[in-house]
């Protein structure tokens, strides 16, 4: 039996929901990226990077600039932060918040974290995004993890993904028209459910994605 990221997904949402985007001031992009910058250069000095209260990004700026930011709630330290782009390979697109914690999407799908306890190293994620456009189907994921021992861990897991019908969401005070699915994943070491807001267009524009068991959950609101 593999570890479990047990959750309350819908109890969880509808509060995450909830939520209204905490304005720390105004603040320019150039300084957005001077702060990111910042705290990279920290890490490779190897000398801790100083304390951070966010990138300080308004919900008008938000809004205003989409594909520039989006919303992640990190379940396990209880709290919401903006993520700026800052980089891309292909497909595969890198966002960073203030406190250096950094997140890779391919297709709106979770591919890296970097920052967090236990990070998802790297992850092939190429079928569920497959079955989702397909309304809903089966896929392979592997997934590649530290272990206790510091040591990289890959898991195979066997997916079913199923869409779960029309659901009107909200984010930022705006409501979202969307196709709700849930992917059901188990390995021999680890099991999740992931949850994918789909709209129109095939955006995944909110998704409930699992990291690994010692950090849990992230909620991505994409903008």
């Amino acid at each position: 039996m593999g570890t479990v990221l047990a959750m309350k997904i819908n109890s969880w949402i509808c509060a995450a929901a909830a939520m209204a985007l905490v304005a720390c001031g105004p603040l320019n992009e150039d300084t957005a990226a001077s702060r990111i910058m910042g705290q990279a250069t920290a890490r490779i000095m190897g000398t801790p990077p100083p304390a951070s209260t966010g990138l300080g990004i308004t919900q008008e700026q938000v809004l205003a600039n989409p594909g520039q930011f989006m919303r992640v709630n990190i379940r396990n330290f209880d709290q919401w932060d903006t993520m700026a782009q800052t980089g891309q390979n292909g497909r595969r697109v890198t966002w960073v918040n203030g406190n250096n914690i950094s997140l890779t999407l391919q297709d709106g799908i979770m591919v890296a974290t970097r920052g967090l306890p236990r990070d998802l190293m790297g992850a092939e994620t190429a079928e569920t995004r497959q079955a989702i456009r397909a309304g809903g189907g089966i896929a392979q994921r592997t997934h590649e993890y530290i272990t206790d021992v510091d040591a990289i861990s890959s898991e195979l897991l066997q997916c079913r993904i199923a869409s779960q019908g029309a659901e009107a969401i909200e984010m930022l005070h705006e409501t979202h028209n969307s196709v709700r699915f849930e992917e059901k994943c188990a390995g021999e070491k680890l099991e999740f459910t992931n949850v994918y807001w789909v709209n129109a267009r095939g955006t995944i524009i909110r998704s409930l994605q699992a990291v690994s068991p010692d950090a849990g959950y992230l909620q991505i609101d994409v903008f």
